[in-house]
């Protein structure tokens, strides 16, 4: 008779979901800029399918954060700034997902905006925030911070345990956020401007995710393991009269970058626009996991083969109506406009006009 094969499970993906505070996609090497020094990144997004018009849901840390660890819009979410906004329990994350399938999870942040008292720790076994909060001489709560260095130790720690346990690692890195004050030798590489401090701390960064990536590396998980690389918002730097960010909703805040790395597929710039909220769906077809039906974002896995992508992407910010009683802002666009629902309202041909001075309205 027939001698029936067992068939062994594939093991599981791990899964190192790493964001960058503040990381406006245009001052990467592979996104085009000369004055980069960004070796790592630029490594990894030739070796990843690299998404050059990925879009957030907001220039704000905690509900740009939301929706990518939940795949739903602000407006299904209900986190619409940081600080005084919750992530409520009914909300199912992709930290709860990936747990539920037997992934040990751990999230390192290195910003007060996400600690975990906020909601967003949600299925993490590990969730390293303890933020010193008895300083009293910091302007504002988006300055209680830590460096990349800190944050990296506590994950590559944690990733050295239980190695032959699938992992879910979410690490966070808040460095490019203002104010921008790079350790050396990044610091005097750059101009002493305020571009060029930028790039200092980006170029900082860089170089953090690859002790990162080095140690799975080193421990041979690296080619068993999904890397996906985010912005969660970009930053003005004057552009539109914006100094940094969270007013407007302009493309320099919005344009983030997208680099998934995933075993078994080819490298590939992929030009339509994404949203952030298409991560978690991407990230659960890779692992071979079903979606919750909460999920509101598309899995990108079809146009990581090739297929075409026609996505609305959708932003928002309430921030000018929380703290200044202005008009909060909207924004759509598809591959060429871009409405923005303001007070007075604007839309602009992306394609003739990508820094939007010509308001078509």
């Amino acid at each position: 008779g027939l001698v029936m094969q067992r068939r062994v499970p594939a093991r599981p993906l791990n899964v190192l979901l790493v964001s960058i505070d503040t990381l406006r996609a245009d001052r990467l090497g592979s996104y085009g800029y000369a004055g980069a020094a960004t070796p790592v990144l630029d490594r990894i997004a030739a070796e990843s399918v690299r998404f050059a018009d990925a879009i957030t849901v907001a220039p704000l840390t905690l509900p740009a954060h939301t929706s990518l660890l939940t795949g739903t819009f602000p407006m299904a979410h209900g986190v619409r700034d940081n600080g005084g906004f919750y992530v409520a329990d009914e909300e199912i994350t992709l930290a709860e997902t990936l747990r539920e399938r037997g992934y040990r999870t751990g999230g390192f942040v290195g910003a007060f905006v996400l600690d975990r008292r906020w909601g967003i720790a949600q299925g993490f076994d590990t969730w390293f925030d303890e933020f010193d909060l008895s300083r009293t001489d910091l302007p504002g709560m988006d300055a209680i911070q830590r460096r990349a260095s800190d944050v990296i130790d506590r994950a590559t720690a944690w990733l050295g345990e239980r190695r032959d346990e699938p992992f879910f690692a979410f690490v966070h890195l808040y460095d490019p956020h203002t104010p921008y004050e790079a350790p050396e030798p990044y610091r005097s590489r750059f101009p002493r401007d305020l571009s060029g401090a930028y790039d200092a701390e980006i170029a900082y960064t860089d170089a953090q995710v690859g002790r990162l990536l080095d140690v799975l590396s080193r421990d041979g998980r690296l080619e068993r393991t999904l890397i996906v690389i985010v912005g969660d918002h970009g930053e003005a730097l004057g552009d539109h009269g914006e100094a940094t960010h969270g007013f407007f909703i302009y493309e320099p805040s919005l344009h983030v970058p997208l680099i998934v790395r995933a075993p078994g597929h080819t490298p590939r710039v992929v030009k339509e626009p994404v949203r952030l909220v298409d991560v978690m769906p991407t990230v659960l077809e890779l692992a071979g996991i079903p979606l919750p039906d909460t999920n509101q974002g598309t899995s990108l896995v079809p146009a990581m083969r090739g297929e075409r992508l026609d996505l609305l992407t959708f932003s928002e910010t309430w921030y000018p109506r929380h703290h200044y009683n202005w008009s909060e802002l909207r924004a759509v666009r598809d591959g060429r406009y871009k409405f923005i629902r303001a007070p007075r309202r604007e839309l602009y041909d992306l394609q003739s006009d990508p820094v939007e001075t010509v308001n078509l309205v």
